[in-house]
């Protein structure tokens, strides 16, 4: 039976399995076994699963993946994303569109410290969406701004999936997530332009809504300028008497022009996030530590911002909360662990019949220009984020396309950049759109209009993509510096 042949059934019986409803874990390690069986027999495919798993999980870089969702966890529950919309909001409310500014800055700042886009958009969104529906932005682009804006915490370290990437490519782990830093704040910087030029353009001066008018004008893009107190006071009381009392209350006491005051200055979550951000990613730039010692330490340092945030509640309560962030923890780990045992079955079966390889040599052989090819292989990168979530898209591709981008000779910490970065449009793409719906999720908001909004931002993301594609050295120049 031919290579190719061995491939196509494999790759039937993947997506058959995906199509049935069957986890992406199970689909990658089925299809690998049934390759294997094929290929190489039942004894050889036995043998190799007995040591496989272990010897796909039984890596020390590996460590950094629960250190840094424990640290991530430990801020959302403290409440610092929450704190750094409420400054990000009295910082730019009075530009153009400066509460979609506010919301994408939140969500930078929240990914410095977090690595999940789906908790930066979860979190963020819970606080920011109403509050810019208040202010006359539409549903769609309110929705639209945060799922977006969520997907900044996918590149900007510590991120997850550039571990991943840095281990299943071989590259450095450290200078990829301090290559991310520079991509990051351009991608936000991109966005934030697009909506206040979209805020810009807009028919409304951006006042709050008046009483009688905010069910009929909630769907209008507006411009938030600032209003008087008073006015926003007027507003708040007007929204909360129109909307359910758990929206309200939360809407509430994350917003600084409502009547209820924050129990603790929104500076002490900045400051905490800010110096999580300097323990990880100040220390591995500066080589003080390496990056599994920045993980840990990262992950006591929220965990003790965790605990001082608890010391106000009943006892019963810390106990419930600290035991929710190890469990989260521990799901997200474990799904994490159990798709690199199946996609270590099905990289092993494709290595085994010379499949990267060969496919190098293959494309390397194209009558194309290398940057050409490497275009071509991240537009592959969209039809796999409609369907399959980032960490399963990461482990099919990276054994394929890496050992084509250092045949052309170009770099594969700038190669994972633009990875990462076609990763987070596959996050707002639908079908599946990861983050989308979670912020479907928000109360007042379906998923039609959450989608309608992302195809307002999606090109955005497009521009950024090309840019660090045409100037490799936005992304090399950090690392460089490195110590």
């Amino acid at each position: 039976m031919s290579n190719i042949l061995l491939l196509e059934i494999a790759t039937l019986v993947l997506l058959l399995m995906l199509m049935t409803g069957a986890p992406v874990a199970l689909g990658l390690l089925v299809s690998g076994i049934v390759g294997l069986v094929l290929s190489s027999g039942l004894d050889i495919t036995s043998t190799t699963l007995g040591a496989l798993p272990y010897q796909a999980t039984a890596k020390i870089a590996l460590v950094v993946i629960p250190m840094f969702l424990l640290m991530g966890i430990a801020a959302e529950k403290a409440r610092i994303a929450e704190d750094m919309f409420r400054i990000a909001d009295r910082l730019f409310r009075k530009i153009p569109g400066g509460l979609g500014v506010a919301t994408i800055a939140a969500c930078a700042a929240f990914g410095a410290v977090s690595g999940s886009s789906v908790a930066a958009a979860s979190t963020i969104g819970r606080v920011s969406i109403h509050e810019m529906i208040k202010y006359r932005y539409s549903t769609e682009l309110a929705s639209g701004i945060v799922a977006v804006a969520g997907t900044l915490s996918v590149m900007i370290p510590p991120s997850i999936i550039l571990v991943l990437y840095g281990i299943m490519a071989e590259e450095s782990i450290g200078s990829l997530l301090i290559a991310g830093i520079v991509p990051g704040v351009v991608s936000a910087i991109i966005l934030a332009v697009g909506v206040m030029v979209i805020a810009r353009f807009t028919r409304h001066a951006g006042t709050p809504e008046p009483a009688a008018a905010t069910a009929s004008s909630a769907s209008t893009i507006a411009t938030p300028i600032a209003a008087a107190t008073t006015d926003v006071e007027a507003a708040a009381a007007a929204v909360a008497a129109t909307t359910a009392a758990a929206t309200a209350s939360t809407a509430a006491a994350a917003s600084p022009g409502a009547g209820a005051q924050p129990q603790r200055s929104p500076w002490v979550g900045a400051i905490e996030g800010m110096l999580l951000f300097l323990v990880v990613v100040g220390g591995i730039y500066t080589g003080i530590v390496t990056v599994n010692e920045a993980a840990a330490v990262g992950a006591l340092a929220g965990m003790v911002i965790l605990a001082l945030e608890l010391t106000r509640l009943p006892a019963r309560d810390v106990w419930r909360k600290a035991a929710g962030a190890f469990a989260e923890t521990t799901a997200t780990t474990s799904f994490i662990f159990a798709i690199l045992v199946g996609a270590s079955v099905f990289t092993y079966f494709l290595v085994s019949i010379d499949i990267p390889s060969q496919f190098a040599e293959w494309v390397a052989a194209l009558p194309l220009d290398p940057k050409v090819i490497v275009g071509l292989l991240l537009l592959a990168m969209i039809p796999l984020g409609m369907f399959l979530d980032p960490v399963s898209i990461l482990l099919i591709i990276v054994p394929l396309a890496h050992p084509v981008i250092k045949a052309l000779g170009f770099s594969g910490i700038w190669f994972g950049i633009l990875l990462v970065q076609m990763i987070e449009i596959g996050l707002v793409t639908p079908p599946v759109g990861l983050n989308v719906f979670v912020v479907a999720g928000t109360p007042g908001v379906t998923l039609e209009k959450a989608f309608k909004g992302i195809f307002l931002l999606l090109p955005l993301q497009i521009i950024a993509v090309l840019l660090f594609f045409a100037f490799p050295e936005i992304v090399l120049w950090l690392p460089q510096h490195m110590h």
